[in-house]
């Protein structure tokens, strides 16, 4: 083992296949990465539109991470609706506005957030975690759709997907901060 003070590896899930566990080990940095960045965070910093009131808002696009990765194992890899008990747990029926915006989600706290992030997570992993390495590698072909992919390129996706919204959470808070401090607030 080294003896520097860091040590970067990655530590495979416990899973029948370590390919696939090591991809489900990299959707869990990617959340403890968005975790960290949501640390001491405040009601209205979570709510918080930008200063003109368009801009998504950090519960938005946690409501948005949850909601894509709930899509992409339902629909796309396993074609199969949505269970009931984690759509209970969505603020709305539908995640765009006509115009193609999310939703603004506003009022839930971060605990709501975190509950229906972990409650997906679970949902989610519980279905990858029994895929043979066959499967990982079987394309799909969603219905309606024009396009097709992998279990695998899904789950790459949707780490890629929420490490961009972590950055972008983190944006949020350093402008959130700068207006606050400002003399006209945010």
């Amino acid at each position: 083992m080294s003896d520097r003070p860091h040590v970067y590896t990655m530590e495979a899930l416990d899973v029948p296949e370590r390919e696939v566990g090591l991809w489900m080990w990299a959707m869990e940095e990617a959340r403890r990465g968005l975790l960290r960045a949501l640390r001491d965070i405040e009601q209205d910093e979570l709510d918080w539109r930008g200063p003109i009131g368009r801009d998504n808002s950090i519960g938005t696009l946690l409501t948005h991470i949850a909601g894509v990765e709930l899509g992409w194992c339902y629909f796309d890899v396993y074609d199969e609706p949505f269970p009931p008990e984690l759509m209970a747990l969505f603020p709305y029926e539908h995640d765009r506005e006509p115009d193609g915006t999310l939703v603004h989600v506003e009022g839930q706290s971060l605990e709501q957030h975190l509950d229906r992030l972990a409650a997906v997570r679970r949902s989610v992993f519980e279905r990858f975690a029994r895929l043979t390495l066959d499967d990982w590698h079987r394309l799909r072909e969603p219905k309606g759709e024009d396009y097709a992919m992998t279990p695998a390129w899904a789950v790459y996706h949707l780490v890629e997907h929420e490490a961009g919204h972590m950055f972008e959470v983190r944006a949020i808070r350093r402008r959130w901060r700068q207006a606050r401090a400002s003399p006209l607030g945010p």
